[in-house]
């Protein structure tokens, strides 16, 4: 009875508990970390949630089931599927790893391997079919991996935990495990997906300005603190749309806020062609803008210049259309400070806010570099 109960609701059980603390990990916790902490985070979590798995089913059971079944669910549910082709890929080599320290084996079983194959060839069309994680293919795909999935490892007549001479003894308590655990998931994941859903949105409105779609001053502060960290020069340039006032008192703030809409687009399209991938655009506040390049070396720093001086000659040739149809020009004045390894980065945009202020008091429309004491 033990046998028939660990099969059928408790590894489907554990499996369900793991894969929603998955859920929350993956998708919130380390959804900023860099790639290589991301992968060691899910390697470290997955050994040990997959360990559990092969102990429970081969000391209560004497095989090994549901190895695949974690894999299976992050490569539906997440919204990287690679983390779920991943740590099937390390599924054989912890089964193996499993027998050989058990003693259950003396050697590589490569026929493990052929339950990756599975793998792929599953969840591949099965994704081809409908959408990953639909209510269609999810269930056919554990069903399947998880019944058939065992007999991948019957290669080794000498070894009992190779053999499954029983096999067909296990197939309604697989079946049944199999439902029960997406049907636990599915109940406990909506709740989840809702929660996930909520955070991803309130650090959205959080870290983007919602007039400009823009990233915010806050998000501006921790993108500038991570480059200042990374190699090579960073520049920093603040934008102010010239005699702005004019255009609200004249034309209305929705006018205006349509003309911020505008100047917003124009500056994130032209990072994006100055041929400097790492520059990025923000809303510094009100009429004010900033774009960041980093990654630079000092030689680069004329040819930042120039291209900026090229843009703002370009926005003024496209003059603004307002709601009446009346052409409105529009021009901009920025102050640039090259922020030098070790400034304090309160200094680094104090000093690029004073050269916008020199680029107003001197005329606006011009661009101007804040050298020593003044721009």
């Amino acid at each position: 009875m033990s046998e028939e109960l660990t099969i059928a609701v408790i590894i489907p059980l554990v499996i369900t508990t793991f894969i929603i603390g998955n859920y929350t990990l993956y998708e919130r916790t380390i959804a900023q970390a860099d790639i290589i902490m991301r992968y060691l985070i899910v390697t470290s979590v997955f050994i040990v949630q997959e360990y559990v798995i092969i102990f429970l089913s081969n000391q209560i059971v004497g095989y090994i089931f549901y190895q695949y079944a974690i894999a299976v669910l992050m490569f539906n549910l997440l919204n990287n599927k690679y983390y779920g082709v991943y740590v099937a890929c390390l599924t054989p080599i912890l089964v193996n790893a499993y027998l050989l320290i058990a003693g259950q084996t003396t050697t590589i079983q490569w026929s493990l391997f052929s339950g990756l194959v599975l793998f792929i060839a599953v969840t591949g069309i099965g994704s081809q079919m409908a959408p990953r994680g639909s209510y269609v293919s999810l269930p056919v795909q554990m069903v399947i991996i998880n019944i058939i999935g065992p007999c991948t490892i019957a290669a080794n007549p000498t070894t009992k935990i190779l053999t499954i001479s029983q096999y067909g003894h296990y197939l309604a308590e697989l079946t049944f495990g199999s439902i029960l655990l997406l049907v636990v998931y599915q109940f406990f994941l909506n709740g989840e997906v809702n929660g996930i859903d909520q955070f991803k949105e309130a650090y959205h409105d959080s870290m983007f300005d919602a007039l400009t779609g823009l990233g915010n001053y806050r998000a501006l502060l921790e993108y500038a603190k991570k480059v200042a960290n990374e190699a090579g020069e960073t520049v920093i340039c603040i934008i102010d749309v010239d005699h702005f006032k004019g255009v609200n008192d004249k034309y209305g703030h929705k006018a205006g806020n349509v003309a911020l809409q505008y100047f917003a687009n124009y500056l994130a399209t032209s990072t994006g062609a100055w041929e400097h991938q790492t520059s990025r655009a923000f809303r510094y506040g009100g009429e004010e803008f900033c774009i960041v390049f980093s990654g630079l070396s000092i030689d680069e720093f004329p040819e930042i210049i120039d291209c900026i001086k090229t843009r703002q000659r370009l926005f003024m040739s496209q003059p603004f259309s307002t709601k009446q149809g009346e052409q409105l020009p529009l021009s901009f004045s920025a102050g640039v400070n090259l922020w030098r390894k070790g400034e304090a980065m309160p200094l680094a945009f104090e000093r690029a806010d004073t050269a916008l202020y020199e680029a107003k008091r001197n005329g606006r429309s011009q661009v101007r570099i804040f050298n020593g004491e003044r721009a």
